[in-house]
Formats: structure tokens, C-alpha cells, sequence
């Protein structure tokens, strides 16, 4: 396998985290993404996360620069749910790969790595965030276990 690191965002780091998670929003505009990016709040809420005991930015470097990003958090849930795997789950919220690490599997070493964090935060049930139309990321999260549990849906009034 290439030569990569995967570890925890630094503050120092966060014009290179905001550039890869910008460039994942531009990147789901293709799949149907209905919002725009305010890249002033998105700066600030990724600072916020790095620095968050309960929020987590793993960064790839692959090649001696930062080619992905994983955003992770840690929800509790509200008292209607009783479930048998603990109070808390985890939310993978972001995940974006460069083109030029693509196709290395690096994205799964970005799971693992968070499935790592969770596991020492004593969360034991992970979800995700995928678009209906992104199919490529349907069915790298399928390879990587997960299940479809719900759908989302929208309108515009």
C-alpha cells in the first residue's frame, strides 16, 4: 500500500481540513445536494469540531499532503429510545477523498481509523450520512458493514 497517515486533525491544519470538506460539498452538488456552503461558518464549525472532546477530524496525508477527511460525533440520545448498545451513538457526518488517493483504499483506513475513536469513547453504533443518489458511497459503506436503516426526504415549499 502507498505511503499514508491517518490521525487527528491539528488546529493548525484547518485551512487543508476546510479545503478537502469544501471540496466534498462542491463534489455532492452532483448528487443532488440542495444547500449552499457558507465556507466562512464551515471554517469556524470545523475549528469548533478539532478542538471538541465529542467531535472528531481524522485527517489522511497521503503523498506528504492532506488528501481526505473524516468528520466524526458522538450524539446521546433522547430518553424515547431504550437501546440495548449504550446512550450514545456515533455519526460520521463527513468523508472525502482526493482524486489522487482514490481507488487505495485509504477510505476504508479513514473507517477504521474512526471505528478506533469510537470504540475508545465507548460508542458502539455508528451511522452515516449518505446522499440517495451517491451510489459509489452506498456501496462503500455496505462493504464496510453498514445497513440502511431510514431515508431521508425532503421538499422544497
Amino acid at each position: 500500500m502507498d505511503n499514508f497517515e491517518i490521525r487527528e486533525a491539528m488546529p493548525n491544519e484547518i485551512d487543508s481540513v476546510f479545503h478537502c470538506v469544501y471540496a466534498l460539498y462542491e463534489e455532492l452538488k452532483n448528487h443532488k445536494f440542495p444547500f449552499e456552503i457558507n465556507p466562512l461558518r464551515l471554517q469556524d464549525i470545523l475549528t469548533a469540531y478539532i478542538k471538541s472532546k465529542t467531535s472528531m477530524v481524522l485527517v489522511l496525508e497521503y503523498e506528504g499532503k492532506i488528501s481526505g477527511v473524516l468528520v466524526g460525533h458522538i450524539s446521546k440520545l433522547d430518553g424515547r429510545y431504550a437501546p440495548t448498545y449504550g446512550g450514545t451513538i456515533g455519526r460520521i457526518t463527513e468523508l472525502y477523498i482526493a482524486q489522487n488517493a482514490r481507488r487505495k483504499k485509504l477510505a476504508s483506513q479513514l473507517i477504521l481509523k474512526a471505528f478506533e475513536w469510537f470504540t475508545q469513547q465507548s460508542v458502539t453504533y455508528v451511522d452515516a450520512d449518505i446522499l440517495a443518489e451517491n451510489f459509489a458511497s452506498q456501496n462503500f459503506f455496505e462493504q464496510m458493514g453498514f445497513s440502511q436503516l431510514a431515508q431521508k426526504v425532503y421538499k422544497t415549499i
